[in-house]
């Protein structure tokens, strides 16, 4: 028989765990029955040995104690949780302050415990009904308990079906057995899951190693085949770097000669000219100075010596994004096609491409562009925004130049629209490009930049915006060769686009990236 605890006589559990607090009301609900006397007696043997209960062991008190508070306890289960040498304790009911000396024995409880204990003792556990003291020779199937002949005959169970205890016994050990073969087979199957599936984790771990080794050893091969090239330019341009000295100072030497020559002539010109009488050495000396060459051809230098890593391509092509232009902010001379994706400076377009004007396609608009809050376009540069606003992340896209002629791609600020000279296109006043053609490409800037050389003719531009960064970075397109880096620490940025008379431009479609 289950224990439950108890705060040890009368009622003084239920003043331990009395609910405070404001009074509540609670939902109406129909009257409960009264219980038949079967249920009323149950429910009093319970509460009774609720009450003969230790708290601490659960079972029936044996020598209790009562303490300063009230509660009692068996003297053994005290003594037990009391530390050696300790004065004072807390009640494990109410935690009220107690010390040992204070405790009283409870005889009364003690005979009451003792009569319920040899009661639990008693018809029940031989095999009597603990009411009528009757053989328990019946199961009930209602209340699935066992009973004696004259619980068949009370009022209570007279609608309940019984059965021999033999034959229950039987039915529910025949139940049990089925159960725990169905039971077994559920355990065997989840084990062989269980096994399954740490098996099946402990191939994913060794795949994540194995995993993880090969992205590590890829890795290192790519810094190492990195490290290489590295070195490799770094050696090229080393050499490059002592040929160009050496010739520049042969160059630089031919000049010193030249000039040490010069300032010789100078000097006997102006001594043979303060001479009183003109010699025949006077007019040799004339003949040398007319003869004397002074052309010299000044050659820019470039640096040969470039990187173009195969990997930075398709690094710059995850970050690809479709770039349209805005016709709402083009000049009147430019012209596109249909799609958008080609733009002609002037109206005079080659191919057979259908052309719609930007000045056309803003016609019917003109007068909603003043409520909709369109901003200009251009009417001094031929010019054309981009749709895409930049706030933050990496972007890159491409444009590629259709002729010989000089076009600039880059990115903006949204007021450019002011700027009315084409020199005045620079960081400056919020424009981040580079302007190129077959002759070479140069960064727009105040003041302007030599035009590099490059070889082969650069057709196709890369732009990569990296506004984590504050950077704008372009790139050949077809090599992924590096060109020039702005810094732009501005958000809100739109692709930019600027063609000279008669060029073209065409942006191709992105075939991935974000």
């Amino acid at each position: 028989m289950a224990l439950r605890p108890s705060a040890g006589g009368g009622g003084r559990r239920s003043e331990g765990h009395r609910l405070r607090g404001p009074a509540c009301s609670l939902p109406a609900f129909p009257p409960t029955p009264p219980p038949d006397r079967g249920q009323r007696s149950s429910m009093e043997a319970e509460d009774l040995q609720e009450e003969l209960s230790c708290s601490i062991c659960l079972d029936y008190f044996e020598d209790p104690v009562s303490i300063e508070c009230g509660h009692n306890f068996c003297r053994d289960c005290l003594r037990r949780g009391l530390a050696q040498g300790c004065n004072q304790f807390p009640c494990p009911e109410c935690r009220r302050p107690s010390t040992p000396s204070a405790l009283r024995p409870n005889w009364a409880l003690a005979r009451l415990a003792q009569k319920a204990r040899r009661r639990r003792e008693g018809p029940a556990s031989r095999g009597l009904c603990d009411r009528h003291g009757e053989p328990l020779r019946l199961f009930c199937e209602d209340d699935q308990r066992l009973m004696c002949m004259v619980c068949r005959e009370s009022q209570e169970h007279q609608a309940h079906t019984m059965a021999p205890m033999d034959e229950a016994f039987q039915s529910y050990r025949g139940k049990l057995l089925e159960a725990q073969c169905h039971l077994t087979a559920k355990l065997e199957k989840a084990i062989g899951l269980q096994d399954l599936e740490m098996k099946n984790t402990a191939e994913w771990k060794e795949k994540m190693k194995n995993q993880r080794l090969r992205l590590s050893a890829e890795f290192a091969k790519l810094r190492l085949f990195l490290t290489e090239e590295e070195q490799l330019f770094l050696q090229r341009l080393s050499q490059e770097e002592e040929e160009t000295k050496k010739k520049q100072r042969e160059k630089t030497l031919r000049l010193s000669q030249m000039v040490s020559a010069l300032k010789q002539l100078i000097s006997e010109v102006k001594e043979k000219s303060q001479s009183p009488e003109l010699e025949l050495a006077a007019f040799w000396t004339f003949l040398r100075c007319e003869n004397q060459d002074v052309n010299y051809s000044l050659e820019v230098l470039h640096v040969k010596t470039v990187c173009q890593l195969p990997m930075v391509k398709e690094l710059l092509k995850r970050f690809q994004v479709p770039v349209n232009p805005a016709l709402d902010t083009a000049h009147p001379k430019l012209v596109f096609s249909q799609e958008g994706r080609y733009m002609k400076n002037g109206a005079a377009a080659a191919g057979s491409w259908p052309l719609t004007t930007a000045w056309s396609y803003l016609a019917g608009w003109r007068s909603h562009q003043k409520t909709a809050g369109f901003v200009e376009r251009f009417r001094h540069l031929p010019c054309v925004l981009g749709q895409n606003v930049f706030t933050l992340g990496k972007y890159y896209w491409e444009v590629e130049n259709r002729g010989d002629l000089e076009v600039a791609v880059g990115v903006c600020r949204e007021d450019v629209m002011e700027v009315t000279e084409d020199s005045e296109m620079s960081p400056f006043v919020g424009i981040w490009a580079i302007c190129w053609s077959s002759a070479g490409f140069r960064p727009l800037t105040r003041p302007p930049a030599s035009p590099t050389k490059r070889e082969p003719a650069l057709h196709g531009v890369g732009i990569f915006l990296d506004q984590g960064a504050g950077e704008v970075s372009f790139y050949s397109a077809a090599e992924g060769e590096h060109l020039h880096t702005f810094s732009c620490p501005v958000s809100n940025l739109r692709p930019f686009f600027w063609l000279s008379p008669l060029a073209s431009l065409f942006i191709p479609p992105v075939t991935g990236g974000k």
